[in-house]
């Protein structure tokens, strides 16, 4: 499994806080965590080890492998989770031509929502849905676009566009 160290930007109980729910969620889901990503996406993780800053700012994967990540602090536990997942698939990515962001977030929900939802179930990846379309114009077109499709056809298109 791959050692995520999760590290309070700042020692402040709120931040310690989030940092433990974080750690609390890898510990207890992590296995099962990579073992979707990698089922779904038939792509790998190529690091056995990731440096995750809990701050309070906009979560981010990091621009490329041994880069560390970064995660809001202020979420609620199920959107942490929603959120680490999103962060993680991102890093599954790095090797692909990406153009855009835009790009970038409708190639990477072509496999996140079967992510949650063979991890958590329907309800919770329709709420990441909610919550991710309500951050940005950008996010709600890339989630428009993925789930326009079926389960079948978005892992049909992932597969042609990453492993052709």
């Amino acid at each position: 499994m791959i050692n995520i160290r999760f590290i309070p930007i700042f020692e402040d109980e709120k931040f310690v806080t989030a940092t433990n729910e974080y750690m609390e969620i890898w510990t207890s889901d992590g296995q099962k965590i990579l073992h979707s990503l990698e089922l779904i996406s038939n792509l790998k993780l190529r690091e056995d080890r990731i440096a995750v800053l809990v701050y309070e700012g906009v979560s981010f994967s990091g621009r490329g492998l041994n880069d560390a990540m970064k995660l809001r602090a202020s979420y609620n536990k199920d959107v942490k989770k929603g959120t680490l997942i999103h962060e993680l698939s991102h890093r599954l990515l790095f090797d692909t031509q990406i153009r855009t962001s835009e790009d970038e977030h409708k190639l990477l929900n072509l496999f996140l929502y079967d992510v949650w939802n063979n991890l958590y179930g329907k309800d919770f990846s329709d709420m990441m849905v909610d919550v991710e379309s309500e951050r940005s114009e950008m996010y709600k077109n890339a989630w428009k676009y993925a789930l326009s499709m079926n389960s079948s056809e978005r892992k049909e298109l992932f597969t042609k566009l990453v492993h052709s």
